[in-house]
């Protein structure tokens, strides 16, 4: 088995309900930039991955984001399952950075579900701040060989 993970590589600015701070993505890997709301319902997003080197069975895909609020409450993280968008709750406990994992792998199961999943997050906490810091897209695979030339054989990892 082989696992690629991936951060966030693009933000397409779809839905800008929450505050920005630093550089676009803004859920790449840096303590330094992230998104924030105090409001509820608000929305942010499109977020996209670059794509992906594997090939082979898909054994499970998830999302990881990291993410804090100042109360606990709940974000509801959507992914776009290439032909409508999905979503699924996590609840973030109060004033503590930490990662939550979302096990994708019934609704995004192709090649080319993984290299067009978005990504775009909705604050359902009804008091206090929300903030999201990091994403990615986890990919858990079992490479496959394939002839080439000769009878000479690789692995795609």
């Amino acid at each position: 088995m082989t696992v690629e993970e991936v951060y966030t590589d693009a933000f397409d600015a779809r839905l800008v309900d929450w505050y920005e701070v630093g550089s676009s993505p803004y859920l790449h890997d840096t303590d330094a930039d992230y998104v924030w709301t105090d409001t509820y319902l608000r929305e942010e997003g499109d977020w996209t991955f670059p794509a992906s080197a594997g090939y082979g069975t898909i054994n499970s895909v998830k999302l990881r984001v990291e993410a804090s609020a100042s109360a606990s409450g709940t974000l509801r993280i959507y992914y776009w399952d290439g032909a409508v968008w999905k979503y699924i709750d996590v609840t973030v406990p109060s004033s503590v950075y930490g990662w939550y994992e979302i096990d994708v792998s019934t609704k995004i199961n192709s090649w080319d579900k993984i290299n067009s999943l978005k990504v775009y997050v909705q604050k359902r906490l009804l008091t206090g701040n929300m903030y999201v810091r990091r994403l990615t897209r986890k990919v858990d695979y079992t490479p496959v060989k394939k002839p080439i030339g000769d009878g000479l054989t690789f692995v795609l990892a």
